[in-house]
């Protein structure tokens, strides 16, 4: 596809590097050379310098020709005008980043008259996925595929759990429920298990289920945590606009640390079920006033990653039951990692993640299969893919005992009349039926990429 990507910031970066690794066409448009000449010197990209909001930048770099133009800057008007001007311009496709909650309230009823094909919002992408995670606390990350009938959820295995040890195979008999583990990282070393593959301690591992099923899961495996009441936030941004908004409807109790006072007083007249402090995160002595030992969870959601990953870290020794950190610096991911941070939160990845498996679908959409949705696990090693299941393919309709697949790839829940299903032997893909795969190729983009190679 030939694509082109206004904005070169930290998501714009991201997007470039993950389609150009995808073998895409993609141009990339912004008014600092500097930035882009750094871009060329790493990726293989065409690089155009100019407004991408003006008719004759965009015209002049060839975004009448574009599949798919990405508008990413730091301007939520700039990147609507841009979409709306490549749309005029003959543009396929449009996508933009929007931030601001009454822009984005808005654009339900004005997408087709800009003409944008999907609006993102990184902000509230990453509060709604952190608020997944709260329901399940045990959790470090929280998924949901086929409309929410399905999760995938990822935990670190304790030396206590009672499935060490035991066959991959032989753990739904034991735990009574039909749950899958489909990826493993064990010290770095990332594993597709299959049936004799065994669990040890430390493992962080990777579960997908129906809804229902996955909670239950995490009850018979004796990881059960009480339901999160008291949180804190330090940070006042808009994730913690979007997310204090959430907890505070599903009953839980919120305080808010913002250093800016401007800012501290703004949240509280727009959150007024929050209690929110004007003070900083390395203000020990306020959390610990606050509450922060007895807190459920605290969630750092600054602009400063080492700065989250630290009071994080502290917020976890102190007592608090559930810390959750934002950080975008991939350089960072394998420290969280080791840490006892369990969770983090990168608005620049899932928002990445989301174009990308848009960027799928449309290139899929001539074919039997379609990609629905996209989530990378294990710092990008795995990925997890929904498929919508064509009418004609040498998958459908095979038993899963005879279906030869591609080395390290899984298929890990099927979706069949609005219900999630852990596939056993015998079950097989229907015409139309919904497919989740796990895999370690990231060169999947239709169902058919499936099968082993004759």
């Amino acid at each position: 596809m030939r694509i082109f990507i206004v904005g070169c910031g930290k998501i714009g970066q991201t997007l470039a590097r993950e389609l150009v690794a995808e073998a895409h066409d993609v141009t990339v448009v912004d008014t600092d050379e500097q930035v882009l000449a750094n871009i060329a010197n790493t990726l293989d990209v065409i690089c155009f310098t100019g407004n991408g909001a003006s008719f004759l930048a965009l015209r002049d770099a060839g975004a009448e020709s574009a599949d798919l133009v990405v508008a990413v800057t730091e301007s939520d008007e700039v990147n609507m005008l841009c979409c709306l001007t490549a749309h005029k311009l003959g543009a396929k496709h449009t996508v933009a980043r929007v931030r601001n909650p009454e822009y984005f309230d808005q654009l339900y009823f004005l997408k087709e008259d800009l003409g944008l094909s999907m609006v993102i919002n990184p902000e509230l992408t990453a509060a709604q996925e952190i608020a997944r995670i709260l329901r399940i606390p045990s959790a470090a990350r929280v998924e949901l595929f086929a409309k929410g009938r399905a999760e995938l959820v990822s935990f670190r295995l304790p030396p206590e759990s009672p499935i060490l040890g035991i066959p991959l195979s032989q753990l739904p008999q034991k735990l009574g429920v039909r749950v899958l583990f489909c990826a493993v990282d064990r010290a770095g070393e990332v594993s597709i298990p299959d049936g004799t593959f065994r669990l040890c301690a430390g493992d962080r591992v990777y579960l997908t289920g129906a809804t229902e099923e996955i909670g239950e899961a995490f009850r018979r495996m004796g990881m059960v945590s009480s339901r999160v009441r008291d949180v804190i936030i330090a940070g006042g941004g808009r994730i913690t606009y979007y997310l204090a908004n959430s907890l505070t409807k599903a009953g839980m109790r919120v305080k808010i640390v913002e250093r800016n006072e401007a800012r501290a007083e703004e949240l509280g007249s727009l959150l007024p079920r929050c209690t929110v402090l004007c003070g900083s995160m390395a203000d020990h002595e306020l959390l610990l006033e606050e509450g922060l030992a007895s807190a459920d969870a605290f969630v750092a959601l600054t602009g400063l990653d080492e700065g989250n990953i630290l009071a994080a870290m502290y917020a976890a020794s102190s007592g608090a039951r559930k810390v959750i950190a934002k950080v975008n610096n991939r350089n960072l991911t394998r420290l969280v990692q080791d840490s006892s941070l369990e969770s983090a939160i990168s608005p620049r990845e899932i928002t990445a993640n989301r174009i990308v498996a848009y960027v799928r679908s449309v290139n899929a959409s001539l074919e039997s299969s379609n990609v629905e949705s996209l989530f990378q696990i294990v710092g990008g090693k795995v990925e997890v893919l929904e498929f919508r299941a064509g009418r004609e393919g040498a998958y459908l309709r095979v038993p899963f005992k005879d279906l030869r697949l591609r080395p390290g790839t899984l298929i890990a829940c099927l979706v069949r009349n609005g219900k999630a299903i852990i596939p056993g032997g015998t079950d097989r893909i229907e015409p139309r039926g919904g497919v989740l795969v796990v895999t370690r190729d990231h060169r999947l983009t239709a169902l058919e990429d499936i099968l082993a190679e004759e």
